[in-house]
């Protein structure tokens, strides 16, 4: 079994007001998150293993979207009306509310975002001219 690519104490680095509830879950928090980053970049192990000039990956790079996936997974705010919401709706007359819940179950999941840092670098596009053999 592959190590994880973050630890409780890099979540706790990471988001510093970590709840006590949720510290208590983080652990196998941070284990789906690896296994989720890993099931969807199959060679990512190997790119650790690679210097970044020659292809590979920073290590901290993982470490920082596994510690997201976390945070939002387990962040369920209660600082503000609609915490825990992805969009909330308010209406006036005939009186309506509404509302979707963001993440009501705690998956770990990627944004795009965290997609973007993960992805293989492309190779730089140069412009090239074709010249016309002499004759």
């Amino acid at each position: 079994m592959a190590s994880d690519y973050a630890t409780l104490a890099d979540l706790k680095l990471h988001w510093a007001k970590i709840p006590a509830d949720a510290e208590a879950d983080a652990p196998q928090k941070l284990h789906e998150a690896s296994v989720e980053v890993r099931g969807n970049y199959p060679d990512l192990d190997l790119r650790l293993t690679v210097a970044v000039a020659d292809g590979g990956i920073d290590p901290d790079i993982p470490k920082l979207v596994v510690c997201r996936m976390v945070k939002r997974a387990l962040d369920v705010s209660e600082d503000a009306p609609t915490a825990g919401f992805e969009s909330f709706q308010f209406g006036t007359g005939p009186f309506s509310m509404g509302g979707k819940l963001r993440n009501p179950d705690g998956d770990v999941y990627l944004t795009a975002a965290d997609k973007r840092l993960l992805a293989k670098s492309k190779p730089r596009k140069q412009a090239w001219t074709i010249h016309p053999s002499g004759g």
